[in-house]
C-alpha cells in the first residue's frame, strides 16, 4: 500500500554514511544514524557490518541508544575498529568480528576520525581533553574565561597495544587526515577556532619524526580530503570556495609531496568532485555531482574517463564518499524513487546491499524534474520542481550555505509539504554547487544580488513553461535559505507568505557575533568595517518594504547564526506593525534535531503557509 509521507516517516529514516570496506572486499560497514535525538540525548547510531556478495547483515554494533561511528577495517579484515560515545563517556571499541571479543579504550578528548595505521596500531583524530586543573576550577565555580584564548586544538593521537595512546601533533589544528605509506596528509590551520576551517593548508607528516611541513595555503579557498598515491609521491585534495565545514565540493588539485605547485586536473569542467582514490596502477578515480546527477570518473595518464553517470544523490548529501570494493565501489545513494540504502557498483552492475529504510518504501515516490532555466543575465541556472498539481500553491525551498545545492532525494524535510498538497521547488542558484567551482564561486562578493534574480527567474520559468498555473508562492529556507528568505520579502512581493529558519537579517552584526566571522568577509569579499555591501545586503536596512506575512524559527544555542539575528528582524518588523511570529526552539543550536522540535517546525509550517492559501484549498494533492 502507497501512502503520503508523515513527520513520523521522516523521523524512521535511517541517515547511512561513513563506508568502509574490508581490505579483501569481503565486508563492507556503514553508519546508520537516526535524524534526531530525544532531549538531552545524543543522536543514535549504529555500525552495521555486511557481506559484500550476499548482501547479508553480519554484525550490528550500537542499539542501545549510543554514538557508534567512523568505523575501520583491521588490514587483516578480521577485526574492526569505531568510535563509541555514551552517556559523556567516549571510547575506541576494536571488536574481533568472529569471536566477538572487545577491547575498549577511554578517550579523555572528543574523538573525530580513526584509520588503522597496522595490524595493531590506529591513528586517531581528537580534540585535546580539557586539563585536569583548569576542570578542577570550573568544577569549583571559578568558570571565568578569556574569549578563544582557551580553545583547544583537534590533534592526531597514535594508539598502539601496550604502549597506550601518544600524542603526535600539538600547536597546530588538524581537520583531517589521510595515510599513505610513511606520510600522512593533513588539513591543518594555525588556530583552533570554527572560523579557522576556512583559513586550510595541505601538510604533510612523516611517521615517526613527527614534523609537519605544510606543502600548500591557498589565498581565500579551503581545502578538504587529501588522498596520497600508492607509490607516495603525489597528493590529491579538493579546492574551492566552501561555507560550512564538512560541506566540501569543487575542483581536484593535484601536487607532488614534496611541495610543488599544484594543478587544477579540473579546471573549468562543470562538475563538482565530491571524493577520491588512488589504486596501485596510478589511477585516481573520482566521484563527483552535475546538475542533480552523480558520476564516476577515472583520471590517469591519458586524462579523465567517465564510466557511470545516474540521476540521483550520493550520501552524506554535502560531502558524497565512496569507497572501493573489489572491481568497483561501494556508496550510500538515494534518488527520486528509492530511500538511501547502501550500493555496490561492481563490473558495471548497481546491487543494493542493505534495507535500512525498507519501512519507508511504503512511502509515495513523489514527482521530481530536474529543471534548467536562464537568469536575467543569460546564466544557466538548474534546480528541482516536484508537482503536487498544476494548481497547487509552490513553495520555494531555498537551500542553505550558499556553498550547497538541494539534491534528488525520495524523502527529506520538504517532502512534506508535497504530501500536504503544496508543490515544492528547490532552486540551485549560482553558488551552488553541481556545475563546477566558478559556477559555485560565481555569488561571491554579490550574495543576495544574482542568486536572488536567479530565484525570480526560475518562478518565472516554471509558469511560463506551465509546469505551475498558480500565483500563490511561498518561501522558506535555512541558514543561508533563512537569510534569503528575510532578504527577499524586503526586495519582492511575490510571496504569499514566508518561514525563515535560523537566518541572517543584519550581516555587520552577524560578523560581531558568529563563530565564523571569516566566513562573511571571504563570501562578500570585502571588511565588514569598509565595505556598503554589509548594510547593501541586510534585510534590517530594508524592513520598510515588507508585506509579506512571515513566519520566523530560530534555535536558542545557535553559535553559528545567533538568535539575536531574528530577535531583531521580528522586533523590527512588529514595531513597523509588519505581520510577524517568531518561534523559538530552547537547547537548539544551528538547525533542529530534537524530535519534537522537527515535529512542530514541519507542523507549524504548513499551518502558516495553509492560513495563506486560496480559500478552499485542501491538503488533498
Amino acid at each position: 500500500m502507497v501512502r503520503e509521507h508523515t513527520p513520523q516517516d521522516y523521523l524512521e529514516m535511517r541517515a547511512l554514511s561513513g563506508v568502509n570496506v574490508s581490505g579483501d572486499g569481503r565486508m563492507i560497514s556503514v553508519m546508520s544514524s537516526a535524524t534526531y535525538h530525544e532531549k538531552k540525548k545524543p543522536t543514535a547510531s549504529d555500525i552495521v557490518v555486511f557481506e559484500t556478495d550476499a548482501g547479508s547483515e553480519v554484525r550490528r554494533f550500537g542499539g542501545d541508544g549510543s554514538r557508534n561511528h567512523d568505523s575501520r577495517f583491521s588490514p587483516d579484515g578480521n577485526r574492526i575498529a569505531y568510535l563509541c560515545r555514551s552517556g559523556e563517556k567516549n571510547e575506541l571499541v576494536i571488536s574481533d568480528l568472529f569471536t566477538g571479543q572487545e577491547e575498549r579504550i577511554a578517550l579523555e578528548g572528543n574523538p573525530q576520525d580513526l584509520q588503522w595505521d597496522d595490524a595493531s596500531s590506529l591513528y586517531i583524530l581528537m580534540t585535546e581533553p580539557e586539563p585536569h586543573e583548569i576542570r578542577e576550577r570550573k568544577e569549583n565555580g571559578d568558570d571565568g574565561y578569556y574569549f578563544e584564548e582557551e580553545d583547544r586544538f583537534t590533534s592526531l593521537y597514535l594508539y598502539r597495544p601496550g604502549y597506550g595512546i601518544q600524542q603526535v601533533t600539538s600547536g597546530i589544528q588538524v581537520w583531517e587526515f589521510a595515510l599513505g605509506g610513511e606520510l600522512i596528509a593533513m588539513v591543518t590551520s594555525s588556530q583552533p577556532q570554527e572560523y579557522s576551517w576556512h583559513h586550510t593548508s595541505i601538510s604533510v607528516m612523516r611517521k615517526g619524526d613527527w614534523q609537519i611541513r605544510k606543502i600548500y595555503a591557498p589565498e581565500w579557498r579551503a581545502v578538504a580530503r587529501p588522498r596520497i598515491s600508492r607509490n607516495g609521491k603525489k597528493i590529491a585534495f579538493l579546492e574551492s570556495l566552501w561555507s560550512d565545514r564538512g560541506v566540501t565540493a569543487g575542483d581536484i588539485m593535484l601536487c607532488s609531496t614534496d611541495g610543488s605547485d599544484p594543478v587544477n586536473i579540473t579546471d573549468g569542467m562543470e562538475k563538482s568532485f565530491c571524493d577520491m582514490f588512488w589504486t596501485e596502477d596510478g589511477v585516481l578515480h573520482t566521484l563527483w555531482t552535475m546538475e542533480c546527477s552523480y558520476g564516476i570518473s577515472e583520471f590517469g595518464e591519458s586524462g579523465f574517463r567517465d564510466i557511470w553517470m545516474e540521476e540521483g544523490t550520493v550520501m552524506p548529501v554535502f560531502a558524497s564518499e565512496f569507497q572501493p570494493v573489489r572491481n568497483g565501489y561501494a556508496m550510500v545513494i538515494q534518488d527520486a524513487r528509492s530511500p538511501q540504502e547502501l550500493y555496490s557498483l561492481i563490473d558495471g552492475k548497481l546491487r543494493r546491499i542493505s534495507s535500512e529504510n525498507q519501512k519507508l518504501r511504503e512511502c509515495t515516490a513523489y514527482p521530481s524534474e530536474v529543471v534548467r532555466w536562464e537568469s536575467s543575465d543569460g546564466t544557466g541556472i538548474y534546480g528541482i520542481f516536484r508537482s503536487a498539481g498544476r494548481d497547487r500553491p509552490v513553495v520555494v525551498y531555498v537551500h542553505g550555505g550558499p556553498t550547497s545545492y538541494s539534491p534528488v532525494v525520495f524523502m527529506d524535510r520538504s517532502t512534506y509539504l508535497i504530501s500536504r498538497g503544496f508543490s515544492v521547488f528547490l532552486p540551485n542558484y549560482r553558488g551552488s554547487i553541481g556545475k563546477g567551482r566558478k559556477y559555485a564561486e560565481a555569488n561571491r562578493g554579490d550574495m543576495g544580488g544574482m542568486d536572488l534574480q536567479d530565484i525570480i527567474a526560475g518562478m518565472d520559468f516554471l509558469k511560463r513553461t506551465g509546469r505551475t498555473s498558480t500565483d500563490i508562492w511561498f518561501i522558506t529556507g535555512g541558514s543561508y535559505g533563512g537569510f534569503m528568505t528575510a532578504w527577499a520579502i524586503t526586495q519582492t512581493d511575490r510571496f504569499s507568505a514566508a518561514v525563515g529558519l535560523f537566518g541572517i537579517s543584519d550581516w555587520l552584526s552577524f560578523h560581531g557575533v558568529t563563530n565564523i566571522p571569516d566566513w562573511d568577509s571571504i563570501h562578500y569579499n570585502a571588511s565588514p568595517y569598509s565595505s556598503d555591501v554589509y548594510r547593501k545586503f541586510s534585510a534590517m536596512y530594508h524592513m520598510k518594504k515588507v508585506k509579506t506575512p512571515v513566519l520566523l524559527m530560530h534555535g536558542v544555542d545557535d553559535p553559528c547564526v545567533p538568535v539575536g539575528q531574528y530577535l531583531q528582524f521580528y522586533r523590527g518588523l512588529k514595531d513597523l506593525g509588519k505581520e510577524a511570529r517568531l518561534l523559538l526552539f530552547p537547547r537548539e543550536g544551528h538547525g533542529f534535531t530534537e524530535k519534537k522540535h522537527i515535529i512542530m517546525n514541519m507542523e507549524e509550517t504548513v499551518k502558516w503557509f495553509r492560513k495563506y492559501s486560496p480559500q478552499g484549498f485542501s491538503h488533498e494533492p
